[in-house]
């Protein structure tokens, strides 16, 4: 196949396609990586909170204890939010594949694209949202760990 030139046949086409499936697959299995992570550090948090021997001190600490649980909280959201998206995306494309040689269903299926592509668009703003609080979520709870339990963990 020449550069730039636009793939007719499906045995040319069948690299991008196998290529799809890993991107459509690995997001998916970030997503819910991120959203595994997630709920186990709001559930440190949680046992955190019930502590009372090791329990969490200082102003600071306790700001980015809070912190660290709505981030937690926000990035479990829109980590359920991406999967929502991605399966409505899915089947908005199975209908999309079903009817596209249906001439009778042209308009229907051009509107079934385009709210496929935006859904699209907005399961990887959510997902890169869901991983960006993620992040916050974990630096705050190390924030919170080393303020609160730094003498303990000086030589």
């Amino acid at each position: 196949m020449e550069t730039g030139k636009v793939p007719t046949t499906e045995s040319e086409n069948e690299p991008y396609t196998r290529w799809q499936g890993f991107r459509i697959t690995q997001l998916g299995f970030c997503i819910g990586l991120f959203l595994t992570y997630s709920v186990a550090i709001l559930g440190f948090l949680a046992n955190m909170l019930v502590q009372l021997e090791y329990s969490v001190t200082g102003f600071l600490a306790k700001l980015f204890f809070i912190s660290s649980g709505v981030c937690g909280l926000l990035s479990l959201a829109l980590g359920i939010s991406a999967c929502l998206t991605r399966l409505y995306d899915f089947r908005t494309t199975a209908r999309v594949a079903k009817n596209r040689w249906d001439t009778t269903q042209q308009d229907q299926v051009n509107k079934w694209r385009k709210t496929s592509d935006c859904l699209g668009k907005w399961t990887w703003g959510l997902f890169w949202a869901q991983t960006i609080t993620f992040a916050l979520q974990a630096a705050s709870l190390v924030v919170t760990l080393c303020n609160t339990y730094w003498d303990r963990l000086r030589v």
